[in-house]
């Protein structure tokens, strides 16, 4: 390891020296007319937040990419879990359906486990307050002015100490003209969406603003279980931000809330065994007319979308409200104070299906959750020196109101009507997590910066875990029911050197040490011993990357590139129990893991009409490493969601039509092969694919915009999960990914 590390520095090292450019970004960008200018002296450099403060691009030691709020609507992303078709080695999937908690994965760090009691080590800090668990990750994108997703460990500045890396959402804020816009589209699969601003100034100093956003869609699975739905969502969302601009305090107010009710996305239950008896189907047979699970189920269409699931049961219902405040003080021309507080409160209740047509495997997730968190900041800069430290503390409870019903239609069958059970859990868990960290920005020369950091975490969850069993012969409460705790404290931070070649264009290197505490899994345990295995550990990650920003080295390109080693320590993975008739999963430290890859972020406007942009994210090796106890096993494989490529870009080009501008973009994403689970199995691997989608809109006027658009053009057939349920019902779990999907859009500007 020391023989790696040395060469890893050394070649960086070098980088710095010799000039050679490398690293990452260049979304967000508008055409040359905008953002790029005729001479290299007015190039507009992209501003991020990266760091606490307001940056360009090419001052931060970070893997950042920067998504504009115009790209958001003209990408047609409805949500945190759409970033990924943006974003280099980023990949998102509702694993368990949408409405529960989603799976990010940034360079193959990341999190599978749909529980409700996971901690992701993503993080997604809106407006400057922290999700929390991954029960708040998925988050719809309504007038946002920027999102910047940040690769990479974020050891010292942010909240909640995150493996993987963050991502932030930032909000249009108030200002002082009146004004506003409504947007509505209507496409395909009863999708209709509405959303829409007004700013109001209040006072010379104060002005507010309100957003909302309303979507009412169904899925494009189809459900050929007569008298179940083919699922879909009603999402309602608001937000009020006040704003008040003082002598030298600014304080900005927020509250918000969601409310989210409809059906599951029905579940396609691929059988596997042969019809005549000769054995199991291949992957590619699986779920087709020759092919029943262990009951004799079939799926019996001959589309990819059709399913057959008895869901007309399943419904979905969430409810969540938030507020938060931020005051920032200017004591004087060096200080600054800031004092961030939120509140966030969900209540969801999700009734999940994975049999297929039968009453086999079912459930339930009900949950709620409430965090507070608090962050004081205090940044002292002069002309060489940016200082800032601060205290962070966050307090969340989670409670787990949920079901596993297994084999319900054996109840009906007198010999088999003993294997028939419902577990019925009622977890709490409470975490609470306190850090004080301080980072130092520090200019050695004109050109060189030098960034240190350092972070102190102390976390502790505390854990209440209940049970009770409903059998043919009645209710045993309290199966189990017992308390634990995990606590740990940890150091994180972070080491970086940043070479400017000039204002437009830098290199970096650097050191990070991440950290994600240990926990409590609240899965669906079958026994007070499986139930006792749920804790887990801390986790460590030990980053080295190398990077460069450059603006301008070609004229009208930005290309930013970026190449990293990571040393995973202990890692936390969602390991899958095959040949478990009973469905069986843990979260477990399962071994220390290898990740290096690289990445391309380009963005280049040839003309003043014209952009491409690419993005490309390259991971060569991310394995778990070998980890063996009783009959868990996982042996060096590749971790799950960690394509060995991911490819995405778009051309946008703007003209003129009857006087009016015409805007048309075409995009693309591009992932390789990857599995849904550590143990590599054929009938979970998810061939690579590429999605299309596209984009035309014309300037009818100045308030006034017309658009057509459409996603996965070429209607390609993929899935957002594959679970092994083999040795339960002699089939493959799946939840099909978004068919072609055509719409019309209308924005009106006041």
């Amino acid at each position: 390891m020391f023989k790696l590390n040395t060469l890893f520095l050394s070649v960086a090292a070098g980088m710095l020296v010799t000039g050679v450019s490398n690293p990452v970004n260049a979304n967000g960008l508008e055409l040359k007319a905008s953002k790029v200018k005729e001479s290299s002296a007015d190039i507009e450099v992209i501003e991020v937040y990266a760091q606490k403060r307001a940056q360009s691009i090419v001052d931060v030691a970070v893997a950042v990419t920067a998504i504009d709020g115009s790209d958001i609507d003209r990408l047609q992303i409805k949500d945190t879990t759409q970033l990924a078709n943006s974003v280099p080695n980023l990949k998102i999937t509702n694993n368990a359906g949408e409405g529960t908690p989603p799976a990010f994965s940034i360079r193959g760090v990341g999190m599978i486990d749909y529980n409700t009691s996971t901690i992701s080590p993503i993080a997604i800090y809106s407006d400057g307050i922290v999700s929390g668990s991954a029960n708040n990750l998925s988050i719809n994108l309504f007038d946002i002015e920027q999102i910047e997703v940040l690769r990479g460990p974020q050891g010292t500045l942010f909240g909640r100490n995150t493996t993987g890396g963050a991502i932030l959402l930032m909000s249009k804020q108030p200002d002082a003209e009146f004004g506003g816009y409504i947007n509505a589209s209507i496409g395909q699969y009863s999708y209709r969406s509405v959303d829409g601003a007004i700013n109001i100034p209040l006072s010379d100093t104060t002005a507010m603003r309100f957003a909302f956003n309303q979507d009412d869609y169904d899925f494009s699975t189809n459900n050929l279980m007569e008298g179940s739905p083919d699922g879909g969502l009603k999402q309602q969302n608001f937000r009020l931000i006040v704003k008040s601009e003082l002598d030298d305090v600014t304080i900005l107010a927020k509250v918000h809330q969601e409310k989210w009710s409809g059906k599951p996305k029905p579940i396609a239950s691929n059988g596997i065994l042969n019809l005549d008896g000769s054995g199991m189907c291949t992957p590619e047979q699986a779920g087709s007319d020759i092919c029943m699970d262990a009951f004799g189920g079939q799926v019996g269409g001959s589309d990819f979308w059709d399913v057959k699931a008895d869901t007309a049961d399943r419904n979905h219902e969430s409810d969540s409200w938030g507020a938060s405040l931020n005051v920032q003080w200017h004591i004087n021309p060096n200080i600054d104070l800031t004092l961030i507080s939120g509140l966030r409160d969900l209540e969801r209740d999700h009734l999940w299906d994975s049999d297929g047509i039968g009453n086999y495997i079912e459930g339930s997730m009900g949950t709620g959750n409430r965090l507070v968190s608090h962050e004081l900041n205090i940044a002292y800069h002069l002309k060489q020196v940016f200082w800032q430290t601060g205290l962070f503390y966050l307090s969340e409870e989670t409670k787990q109101n949920n079901s596993f019903d297994l084999f319900r239609d054996f109840r009906a069958i007198p010999q088999l009507a003993t294997n028939a059970a419902e577990y019925r859990y009622n977890n709490v868990l409470k975490n609470s997590s306190m850090a004080i960290y301080s980072q130092l920005d520090y200019q050695v020369t004109d050109a060189t910066t030098l960034t240190t950091g350092l972070r102190y975490t102390d976390e502790s969850t505390k854990y209440h875990a209940n049970a009770d069993l409903d059998i043919i012969t009645g209710l045993i409460p309290d199966l189990w029911d017992f308390n634990g705790e995990v606590t740990d404290g940890e150091w994180s931070g972070k080491l970086a050197l940043t070479q400017k070649l000039n204002a437009y264009n830098s290199l970096y290197v650097s050191y990070t040490r991440g950290y994600k505490s240990g926990g409590y899994n609240g899965g669906y345990s079958t026994s007070e011993l499986q139930a006792r295995d749920s804790e887990y550990q801390a986790e460590k990650l030990h980053a080295y990357e190398v990077g460069g920003k450059l603006q301008n080295i070609i004229p009208y390109l930005q290309l930013n590139i970026a190449a990293f080693y990571y040393d995973y320590r202990e890692q936390q993975v969602f390991v899958n129990i095959p040949n478990s008739v009973v469905p069986y999963h843990v979260l477990k430290n399962a071994g220390d893991s290898t990740i290096y890859g690289a990445e391309l972020e380009m963005a280049y406007t040839p003309t003043n009409n014209l952009q491409f942009n690419i993005n490309v994210g390259y991971l060569p090796k991310a394995n778990i490493g070998h980890y063996q106890k009783n009959n868990i096993l996982v042996d060096d494989n590749r971790l799950p969601f960690s394509s060995k490529w991911n490819i995405s870009g778009s051309v946008l080009y703007e003209t003129q039509l009857a006087g009016k501008m015409l805007t048309s973009q075409l995009g693309f994403d591009y992932q390789s092969d990857f599995y849904f689970d550590q143990n590599e199995n054929i009938y979970t691997e998810q061939k690579g694919y590429t999605l299309a989608n596209g984009r035309i809109s014309y300037q009818a006027s100045n308030a006034l915009l017309l658009s057509l658009w459409g996603k996965n053009l070429t209607n390609v057939e993929y899935a957002e999960l594959r679970f092994d349920s083999i040795a339960a019902l002699g089939a493959v779990t799946e939840l099909k990914g978004e068919a072609r999907q055509l719409g019309v859009e209308l924005n009106y500007k006041f």
